[in-house]
């Protein structure tokens, strides 16, 4: 009786510690593996931004008020450029007005850096020299030349009852023809309206700058020059 006893109580020994470890095992083969990090999502790229139009300094020789106390309205725009040619460098401004007919361009002329001394002055004997617009007025005749010698051969052979296919004279716009400059007095060192009925514009020479104002062509020729000259007057006070 003692003996089978004993035996009983070795059993339940050996078996205990076995049932302990395969508890722990399981618990093991069970447990959850830690999540993985999760990585912060990338923000959008941002739209690139617009590119801006060109500015020049041009556009801050005329504020809005005098502007409007010229034109009876202030600019809508102003948008500026910036170029060179040879030995000079231009800055523009064009001032969109509401009034599109009220409208005109500004640009300033100076000597580029490292120019010559009196690349300026030589610009502007280029352009108003009695030489200059002599020699313009020439080169003028020779192009129109060969259009009067057909005007005066279709003339003789209409006056003759002669008509030849295609011979429609060539319609001439008198608007459109350049005169010879007209001097303006009461601005700058030297100044002329230059061009012709349409298309023309104020030329200012300053003591180291070519100011030249041009209107639109909406309104009549003794207007625009009489708003340039006040124009470039204004502009030229902050050169």
């Amino acid at each position: 009786m003692r003996l089978t006893i004993l035996t009983l109580l070795l059993s339940v020994l050996l078996i205990a510690p076995a049932c302990g470890g395969g508890g722990g095992v399981a618990r093991n083969a069970n447990a959850q593996a830690p999540a993985a990090e999760a990585k912060p999502a990338q923000a959008p790229a941002s739209a690139a931004p617009a590119p801006q139009l060109p500015r020049s300094a041009t556009c801050a020789l005329l504020p809005d008020d005098e502007v409007r106390e010229v034109h009876g309205e202030a600019p809508a725009e102003a948008q500026g450029t910036e170029h060179s040619a040879g030995a000079l460098s231009m800055s523009q401004c064009f001032y969109r007005l509401p009034t599109f007919a009220r409208s005109f361009n500004l640009e300033v002329t100076r000597a580029a850096q490292g120019a010559p001394a009196g690349a300026l002055r030589e610009h502007w004997r280029k352009l108003f020299s009695p030489e200059a617009v002599e020699e313009r007025a020439r080169r003028r005749e020779r192009e129109e030349a060969p259009y009067r010698a057909r005007e005066e051969t279709l003339k003789r052979e209409q006056e003759a009852g002669q008509v030849r296919e295609g011979g429609r004279r060539r319609k001439k716009d008198k608007e459109a023809e350049d005169g010879p400059p007209r001097r303006v007095e009461g601005v700058g060192l030297e100044a002329y309206w230059s061009g012709n009925k349409t298309v023309a514009s104020l030329y200012v020479l300053a003591k180291d700058a070519v100011v030249r104002v041009s209107p639109a062509a909406g309104e009549e020729e003794d207007v625009k020059i009489r708003k340039a000259v006040e124009l470039a007057r204004r502009a030229l006070r902050r050169l």
